[in-house]
């Protein structure tokens, strides 16, 4: 174990670091037992692809490095490795190679498995073969629902750990974002609703779904659609005339689905603290999965009290009405098969206003860091 400041501490390299949610979702940074050390999968093996590299990681000055640079010994001095996801761009034979690797160096890992499908693209067969390498090889296994865990031990035999997701945004962001979202709503009683697009990808439903809400804003005064998006996918997407293919989509959508206002949310993937006030301000979101597992939107919703509207695929039930009432609280789930199942369920949601699903027993801070905390020390044989 590292020692510092007198006392012995564990070492873990979080993986990746660069990710919003992932020092939310271990809630680590305070803790007394535990220190965080940033890298990138591919750092274990002691390089990292270009594309999967923010400019922070490779600065020495800044907080994302951390103590682990390009061309520095990533282990030297870590006691174990947590894998959270970012493994997705690597080979096959690569993550064998980080599993070879890491054993060779002493180094145990625990594994967060997020999504057992794979996240972004339709074809599965690489995910999936890289998160069986994983789990089969780490000293332990978590997950955020009891559904998941099941899956796994159906899939690969193992039993996972369940540590349900914890809160993504503390009590001054919280209301720093709801303030703001009320200025963003404007004058009246509007009603906002949200599309969550991420970054476009084959997981989502894009223009056929915003199309498919246009009989939620007939014969509804007031009804603005906020459409939210990853800046980097949606400048992909419209290339070098990018603000004019945003117009355009916004004009079309204005005149041909009655809403009183439509307006893109652009967001950057590494840095979600501008979009907050924008999501605070939605009534309703719509997250239209095509398929995953679990989603770290749905936790945002959770925090800033907004009614989330998705489709019947993975475990996004069991995530959001974690042994809850479902007909107490707010979200509505429709069927992704039924073209007019999506502006029903928005329709439900903003005329049956409910409070959202509190958290579970053991999502809050200080169970979720004595859960990782014990794992640690288990797997790194405290």
């Amino acid at each position: 174990m590292g020692v510092l400041g007198g006392g012995s501490r564990t070492r873990v390299a979080v993986l990746p670091a660069a990710h919003p949610a992932v020092r939310r979702i271990i809630g680590l940074d305070g803790a007394e037992q535990v220190e965080l050390v940033p890298v990138r999968p591919g750092v274990v093996k002691g390089h990292t692809p270009a594309e999967a590299v923010t400019p922070a990681e490779l600065d020495p000055d800044s907080d994302a490095s951390g103590e682990i640079h390009r061309y520095a010994d990533p282990l030297r001095d870590v006691d174990l490795v947590h894998v959270h996801f970012g493994y997705d761009y690597l080979e096959p034979e690569s993550v064998d190679g980080v599993v070879e690797h890491l054993e060779t160096a002493g180094v145990p890992f625990v594994l967060t498995v997020h999504d057992i499908v794979y996240p972004t693209h339709e074809d599965e067969l690489p995910h999936r073969d890289h998160t069986g390498t994983l789990v089969e090889a780490a000293s332990a296994v978590i997950t955020l629902t009891e559904v998941a865990a099941h899956e796994l031990w159906v899939r690969w035999g193992v039993e996972p750990v369940v540590v349900p997701h914890p809160r993504l945004l503390d009590e001054d962001e919280v209301s720093s974002a709801i303030r703001a979202g009320k200025h963003l709503r404007g004058p009246g009683d509007p009603v906002v609703v949200g599309v969550l697009l991420e970054r476009m990808g084959e997981n989502i439903d894009g223009p056929e779904l915003l199309d498919q809400l246009a009989p939620v804003a007939h014969g509804r005064r007031g009804a603005h659609l906020r459409i939210v998006v990853e800046a980097q996918a949606w400048r992909d997407a419209c290339g070098e005339d990018r603000e004019a293919g945003g117009h355009h989509l916004v004009a079309e959508l204005a005149a041909e689905g009655g809403w009183e206002s439509v307006r893109l949310v652009r967001y950057e993937s590494l840095d979600l603290g501008s979009v907050l006030p924008e999501f605070a301000a939605l009534d309703v979101c719509v997250l239209p999965y095509r398929f995953a597992t679990h989603s770290t939107w749905l936790e945002l919703c959770r925090d800033l009290g907004v009614a989330p509207v998705f489709p019947s695929v993975g475990f996004l039930r069991d995530q959001w009405f974690d042994r809850c009432d479902p007909g107490e609280h707010s979200g509505e789930v429709y069927d992704p098969r039924d073209p007019s199942a999506v502006a029903v369920a928005v329709r439900a949601a903003l005329e049956d206003p409910r409070a959202v699903p509190p958290r579970v027993a053991g999502a809050d801070p200080a169970a979720v860091v004595a859960t990782h905390a014990r794992i640690y020390d288990e797997a790194a044989g405290g």
